[in-house]
């Protein structure tokens, strides 16, 4: 079995392993003794006799498990002919306890290391929000035996963002770094990790890893409609605009009317007969709201106004404290509990929902739980409402300072409130799944799904994917292929370099848009020294012994000594057709007649 990943060319390798290979195969003694056939292998294997050394990806394990089930009941030792790196699949070091045949690797390489940094892994979340700041986990390694200095440093372009000094020894051969990047531009974003070229470094490919992560733009308006004046209105601003990306703006009824400013949520605090245009709009350019009620809202009025919720009116008012429901699942709330926390102030009555929700915090009435809704969530059509039917949050923002002597556990209650309310419920059906950047560590494919109006999954579309070089202009479309899963599209074809995408349903009745980037990477070209120590290992769990290329005459003595393995006996079978031997009976009966006449005739018998 000769590897045929491109590792070997560049490791300049090719050449011992197509000697190694013709030598092997010409050798009369083996020949006499095995029936010798050869089998190249990259991420398969094959009876290819032609090395071209071209496969982008190596799997040891799978290659060697898929020649056992060729000779599953025969005796087949294997000489494993490979620089022992492997790429993707599951490790052979482990995998060959399993191995029935016994190995012989023949290591393509040196047992002396040649010094080598590495960028080994790279973690960060896919998504981020303008101006924050998020973490990026990079781990590294290093081989060698003397003590080395690099620089760590992430660009952005050609923009240093992050730069450190690390350090790395034997025993020391590998560090975990987190810096905290800031994002400054909305859109998919580009950064390169390096560790700069230590002395005599050969291979500077893995030096270099890519990543990239895909800033949103969360910046919010939202405008907060009230008739009357209440503390509630500077705690609730205060609150949403702990996150910077989020702007309130205090509006009276007839002042956001008369505003052309457009806001993804609208609040609206203790409505009355004002507000009779703000429903409307929201309902006509579906909106979403955050309606909160209190001892000034006019009740009958809000109850006639809509139809998703009905608050019994007594006249009279009753003080609710809060108990949070656990089993709320719009969003996290594991972190809050309002126990303690002062009563908020409410219509007494009970609320009838019409329509299907979510309690976010139930009544309590002196510590006696109720299962009447305080605080609930509910959608509608491609909108999201929030209802809070009691007054007074500014108590429960100025319990949260006394009881952490900041806002922070309110206004984070709050924030995630008001993230799930400026988020748009759209169902979308068609979801495309994708990577920013393809960097050869992954599949290089695009996934898609598709949902009929049911939302069930469906594989009875015809879905296109078009392209655009963004650099060349360059144009290319393909269709996408069906499978169990939904649809793909193995993009090799593609050469590096970024572009731009739609994906269109049956001509565009759906379609979506996205961006990425196919990097000029080599997996193959990551490794720099043979991986002695694992086929070392392989070699002992199979019973075998591994070589080194420069021993290739030691490992063929061993092949033709080795009284494991019974040479072939040739039997020579010929068939001789049943005619012929009736002839030559018949001409054999002749001749003896003959003579017995002959010899009658003589006198003899």
């Amino acid at each position: 079995m000769a590897d045929n990943s491109q590792s070997i060319s560049y490791l300049k390798k090719d050449s011992i392993a197509a000697l190694t290979v013709k030598t092997i195969l010409e050798n009369d003694a083996l020949n006499a003794k095995y029936d010798v056939q050869l089998y190249r292998f990259g991420s398969q294997i094959d009876q290819n006799p032609l090395l071209s050394f071209e496969d982008a990806q190596t799997n040891i394990t799978k290659n060697i498990q898929d020649f056992e089930s060729i000779y599953d009941t025969q005796l087949a030792p294997v000489v494993l002919i490979t620089d022992g790196n492997q790429t993707f699949g599951t490790d052979y070091q482990f995998a060959s306890k399993q191995f029935k045949q016994v190995v012989f690797p023949l290591i393509l390489g040196d047992s002396i290391y040649q010094s080598d940094l590495k960028i080994q892994t790279i973690n960060v979340n896919s998504y981020t929000s303008l101006n924050s700041k998020f973490p990026v986990e990079i781990i590294a390694s290093y081989s060698g035996t003397s003590a080395v200095e690099s620089k760590l440093e992430i660009r952005s372009g050609k923009r240093l963002v992050y730069q450190e000094k690390v350090q790395f020894s034997a025993e020391k051969n590998s560090i975990i770094r987190t810096p905290m990047l800031k994002s400054s531009k909305v859109g998919v974003q580009q950064y390169d990790v390096s560790l700069t070229p230590i002395k005599n470094e050969k291979n500077t490919a893995n030096n270099l890893k890519s990543f990239a992560i895909e800033t949103i733009d969360e910046y919010t308006k939202i405008a907060l409609v009230s008739a009357i004046t209440h503390p509630d209105l500077g705690a609730l601003k205060g609150a949403i605009e702990t996150n910077k990306q989020r702007l309130v703006s205090l509006y009276s009824p007839k002042a956001y009317l008369e505003s052309e400013a457009l806001y993804g949520l609208v609040i609206l605090y203790q409505p009355n007969q004002e507000f009779n245009a703000i429903f409307k709009r929201i309902e006509n350019k579906k909106l979403n709201s955050f309606i909160i009620g209190g001892t000034q809202t006019q009740w009958g009025y809000l109850n006639s106004i809509q139809s998703n919720f009905n608050q019994e009116v007594t006249g009279q008012n009753e003080e609710y404290q809060g108990m949070i429901n656990s089993s709320f699942n719009n969003f996290s709330i594991s972190d809050f509990s309002f126990k303690g926390y002062p009563p908020l102030a409410s219509e007494f009555g009970s609320t009838a929902i019409n329509v299907p929700h979510e309690t976010l915090v139930f009544k309590s009435i002196n510590g006696t739980a109720t299962q009447q809704p305080l605080w609930f969530t509910y959608d509608y059509n491609l909108g999201r409402s929030a209802v809070l039917l009691a007054e007074n949050l500014w108590k429960w923002r100025m319990h949260s300072y006394r009881e952490h002597q900041n806002f922070e556990t309110f206004d984070a209650f709050i924030s995630k409130l008001i993230q799930y309310l400026t988020l748009k419920n759209q169902n979308k059906q068609l979801l495309v799944h994708y990577e920013p950047i393809y960097d050869g560590s992954q599949p290089l494919e695009i996934k898609a799904q598709f949902f009929n109006k049911n939302y069930e999954p469906t594989s009875n579309e015809t879905i296109r994917v078009s392209f655009k070089n963004k650099l060349s202009d360059d144009r290319f479309e393909f269709p996408m292929i069906a499978n169990a899963n939904g649809y793909r599209l193995n993009l090799n074809t593609l050469e590096p370099g970024s572009y731009s995408f739609e994906v269109k349903v049956n001509g565009g009745t759906h379609r979506t848009i996205g961006e990425l980037d196919i990097l000029n990477f080599n997996i193959e070209h990551q490794f720099i020294n043979a991986n002695t120590s694992h086929l070392e290992q392989l070699a002992y769990n199979t019973n075998g012994t591994a070589y080194f290329d420069t021993q290739l005459e030691d490992l063929i003595l061993t092949l033709i000594s080795d009284n494991r393995f019974s040479s072939i006996q040739k039997i020579i079978k010929k068939t001789v057709p049943l005619i012929a031997l009736k002839l030559g009976l018949l001409v054999l009966l002749i001749s003896l007649a003959i003579e017995w006449f002959i010899r009658k005739y003589n006198g003899f018998i």
